[in-house]
């Protein structure tokens, strides 16, 4: 008798919803409150296949780097709206795909943004930078050497090379390397195995390493290559793309190429909210 009254009482509490809270998986209810405003805040937004990363200052200051597929434009603005975000101080566009811009006009419109740095060629956005511009909003090329610093923490632009010519939009992306105290994230947009030589050649080792790495194009097998990961040597590293998608993404070999260098994987796919702090000398995941 008593087993069937705790059997009982079990089914009650399941079935009027009293029993453990169900977890939440909403990014945007993951995501209230979480900025923490003494350091920088790393959010890789949940976008599905695309990219799409907020970063916040100890200043005050917002920026966006890409912007997710259009087919994501509510859950991007959600999302922005739950960590308190009602205006951007610059949108970074790293290349033209639709994957990475499809929702500029969006933040263009909604978030009051006066500047967008583009990477590549002003051809390969079409006429979307310059729908951008009637909006009164700056349009600036990002080249080489560029530093643009919030604060005490500088972005800046390693490739692509002003000297090297690239097969593809997605070997000439915009690479970026945030640098912060000791801390510094490394943003690989779609660049290619081509991109990687390039910088391998041009750079030193310690102006590639990075603790966390925003890896290459979703982790498609044209990025990635073993040696290039092992010089970055990333404690944390982060895969944006959508779940089941067509793609294959993250392949396989990458995969093994980033456990082989020994760091902790997160993807958007898998993990509905990721968030990364620095605070000058540790980079540190938000769980």
């Amino acid at each position: 008798m008593k087993r069937f009254l705790s059997l009982l009482l079990i089914a009650l509490l399941v079935l009027t919803g009293c029993g453990d809270p169900k977890p939440k998986t909403d990014p945007a209810e993951l995501y209230q409150g979480a900025v923490e405003p003494d350091k920088v805040n790393l959010f890789f937004l949940s976008v599905g296949q695309g990219d799409a990363c907020l970063m916040t200052f100890p200043t005050g200051e917002r920026i966006m780097i890409d912007t997710g597929p259009f087919e994501s434009r509510d859950r991007v603005v959600d999302q922005l709206h739950a960590l308190g975000v009602d205006k951007l101080d610059a949108v970074y566009v790293t290349h033209g795909h639709a994957d990475h811009t499809g929702n500029l006009l969006t933040l263009v419109r909604r978030f009051d943004v006066p500047k967008v740095y583009y990477g590549g060629t002003e051809g390969d956005y079409g006429d979307l930078l310059e729908k951008v511009r009637r909006r009164g909003v700056d349009c600036i090329a990002l080249l080489e050497g560029d530093d643009i610093s919030y604060g005490d923490a500088v972005l800046t632009v390693l490739s692509p090379l002003s000297n090297r010519t690239y097969d593809d939009i997605n070997g000439s992306s915009a690479v970026l390397k945030l640098s912060y105290g000791e801390n510094a994230a490394l943003f690989m947009a779609d660049a290619t195995m081509q991109t990687e030589e390039y910088m391998l050649f041009r750079y030193h080792r310690a102006e590639l390493s990075a603790d966390v790495l925003k890896v290459g194009h979703h982790g498609s097998p044209s990025s990635s290559s073993l040696r290039f990961l092992q010089v970055v040597s990333p404690a944390l590293s982060v895969v944006s793309v959508g779940r089941d998608n067509e793609y294959g993404h993250p392949a396989p070999e990458v995969l093994l190429r980033l456990g082989l260098t020994g760091t902790r994987l997160l993807r958007t796919d898998e993990v509905p909210a990721v968030q990364i702090t620095l605070d000058g000398r540790e980079a540190r995941v938000v769980e």
